[in-house]
């Protein structure tokens, strides 16, 4: 049987166990469960082994005793080991290795056992810590968050356990005094958060659960930067419009040019200022800068006002529209018969409606969008803003945006300067590294070489570039502009190449053209789109998208900057160029006698056709394959330097 004895000392334990049991002190067989120190007072635990289980020990004991008393045997009392030698050549006693202890015998440290005699140097040295105890801080890889920890290691004071003589002895140690690190409290915790410079977002309401819990505690918190909310403003008209469709799904072309208008006094525009924002700051205080806010500036022009800084108010009825961040109100100027010599060539400042036909030879130019319900007839069409045609055009110019038709033109043209510009450059660097010409070659001369041999169309470009920026009355007055015409002429024109001293002056001339096609970019309005149903004989650009609703297009020359689709089933390009940078989608192209067709995008554009018949061209940037027979379902685009036409023989 067992039985626990509590008191403030070993010795008081044991006084208690021999009373109350009635066993001498030198019988008693007990074990120490708890050996603790406090600020004020000592705990010690043991459990005695009394009765019958005691009896059946002992009588074990004695039985192993008296087997083996020929042999060595091995004690400890009081932490001393004590040991008997063997009797005849007996075998000697052993010793096993216990917790907590390190046993060198003759200076040898023993791993597990060891046989020992009497003449043996026995050196037990007991396990030594001191009290430890341990705050430690985590910051988070973003800096955001701080954790902390409190570990403590308490000091145990061992010593041997007294034991009977045994052939073989298992020593073991039992813990006669503990001592605790001192605590910490939360002057240390704020110490050891200004140690890691944690300065920001301290929650000194968790520090108790850090100090007692023992576990990672979020011990602060930076804040996050709240970024700035931009202005936004709100259009109150449909500045775009959508095809209509009915229930049945059919579409409405005619809706494109939907003209919706606004009356006086009505608010076409309001701004709602954004939030500035606010800086962030991580735990250690750094300041996290927040995305400032965009302003928005609203700007009234013709046809309406600003009216409590935030709103744009119409002040007269008409249709509204956006260019360049202004809104504008123009009136809408309707025709409700032909454009002939009865009404003169027709110029308006806002959107035009008319009704009937443009007859031969007349001009029709305005500011705004531009809608004609009839033919189309040798005529000369302008509009800023969308056109809509719904009749068939023939032997016309039609031209949508505008001046931004103009100005997209210069772009291409500049660009492509640019990009043999660049070329040339590399040849002279090359030419002069490796006196491809003779080390006595000057770089102005070496440049002329170039321009009458390998560089043949960069003069002809320069001619292009001056007549475009000659023909803009706005860049005529830009000196940028003035500027790129006057290097172009004095140095790539007639003898001008000789008086360049250094190939490198060629990079002030390629600085001043990106310069001009940033600003070029700048100026351009929104894009515009362009619907037609047919035309033939006639000249087609838009600075957005043409649309053809009807029949299709007849020997024609139609750009877009953007795409050419063909909506109708059975549509036809027959003959003539379309030109488009994006995309080119089209339902027949060509026919079976082989009228040759022109289908150009830029490169990464794509080209599809439903029906494409032989002699059709497709070109994709500068490279071009033309069909030797008819397909369906063809699809070309630039893949790895090569025209991909991917189609079905029809």
């Amino acid at each position: 049987m067992k039985k626990v004895f509590q008191d403030t000392s070993l010795e008081n334990c044991l006084q208690l166990a021999r009373y109350e049991l009635n066993i001498p002190e030198d019988k008693l067989e007990y074990k120490v469960l708890e050996n603790k120190r406090s600020f004020f007072r000592r705990k010690v635990v043991i459990e005695v082994t009394y009765g019958e289980e005691k009896v059946e020990e002992i009588s074990k004991e004695e039985e192993e005793d008296k087997l083996n008393e020929d042999q060595g045997t091995v004690k400890v009392i009081e932490g001393k080991i004590i040991v008997k030698d063997p009797i005849d050549g007996e075998k000697p006693a052993v010793i096993v290795k216990g917790e907590h202890m390190s046993i060198f015998v003759d200076g040898v440290e023993i791993k597990e056992e060891c046989e020992v005699l009497n003449s043996s140097n026995i050196e037990v040295i007991l396990e030594e810590n001191v009290p430890k105890r341990e705050l430690k801080i985590d910051i988070s890889g973003d800096a955001m968050e701080a954790y902390a920890k409190v570990n403590y290691t308490s000091k145990n004071v061992y010593v041997l356990k007294d034991t009977k003589e045994s052939n073989k002895l298992n020593l073991e140690v039992y813990i006669v005094e503990t001592v605790e690190p001192p605590k910490y409290n939360e002057s240390d915790v704020k110490n050891e958060l200004v140690s890691n410079k944690i300065v920001y977002g301290i929650i000194e309401e968790n520090f108790k659960d850090v100090l007692e819990s023992g576990k990672r505690v979020l011990i602060a918190k930076g804040k996050k930067p709240v970024d700035g909310e931009d202005d936004v403003i709100n259009i109150n008209f449909q500045d775009s419009v959508d095809f209509k469709e009915d229930v049945g799904g059919n579409i409405d072309f005619k809706s494109i040019g939907i003209v919706s208008t606004v009356k006086k006094g009505d608010i076409i525009a309001e701004r709602h200022k954004g939030f500035e924002g606010e800086n962030g700051f991580d735990v250690n205080g750094k300041t996290l800068k927040f995305k400032k806010a965009k302003h928005k500036k609203l700007t009234a022009g013709q046809g309406c006002m600003i009216k409590d800084e935030d709103k744009v108010e119409a002040v007269i009825e008409g249709k509204p529209f956006i260019k360049n961040g202004t809104f504008y109100v123009h009136q809408v100027h309707e025709i409700s018969k032909d454009v002939d010599l009865s009404t003169g060539n027709i110029k308006f400042t806002g959107d035009v409606i008319v009704q009937g036909n443009v007859k031969e030879g007349m001009e029709v130019e305005c500011g705004g969008n531009l809608s004609i319900y009839k033919e189309v007839e040798r005529a000369k069409i302008k509009a800023v803003g969308d056109i809509l045609i719904n009749g068939s055009i023939v032997g016309s110019e039609i031209y949508g945006g505008g001046d931004c038709v103009n100005k997209i033109k210069t772009i291409d043209h500049l660009l492509e300067f640019k990009v043999n510009l660049e070329e040339m450059i590399e040849a002279v660097r090359e030419i002069k590294m490796y006196d491809l010409l003779g080390k006595n070659k000057k770089d102005g001369e070496i440049i002329k070489i170039l321009l009458e041999n390998k560089f043949k169309g960069l003069l002809k470009l320069g001619i292009n570039i001056i007549a475009d920026l000659n023909m803009d009355p706005e860049e005529c007055e830009q000196n940028l502009a003035k500027e790129i015409v006057k290097i172009i002429r004095t140095s790539f024109m007639g003898m001008g190449p000789i008086n360049i001293k250094n190939y490198s002056e060629l990079n002030y001339l390629k600085e001043k053209i990106e310069a001009e096609i940033e600003h070029l970019n700048e100026c351009l309005a929104l894009p515009v789109n362009l619907t037609i149903a047919y035309c033939q004989d006639s000249h087609i650009e838009s600075s957005g998208s043409v649309v053809i609703t009807g029949k299709g297009e007849y020997i024609s020359e139609i750009t877009a900057n953007d795409s050419i689709e063909f909506l109708q089933e059975r549509s036809v390009a027959r003959g003539g160029t379309l030109k488009a940078k994006k995309e080119i989608k089209c339902k027949i192209v060509g026919s079976m006698a082989g009228v040759s067709t022109v289908l150009h995008v830029e490169d990464g554009g794509h080209i599809w056709a439903d029906i494409a018949y032989h002699n059709t061209v497709i070109k994709v940037g500068k490279k071009k394959v033309m069909l030797d027979s008819p397909s369906k379902n063809l699809h070309a685009y630039f893949n790895e330097g090569n025209i991909v036409v991917d189609k079905f023989l029809l």
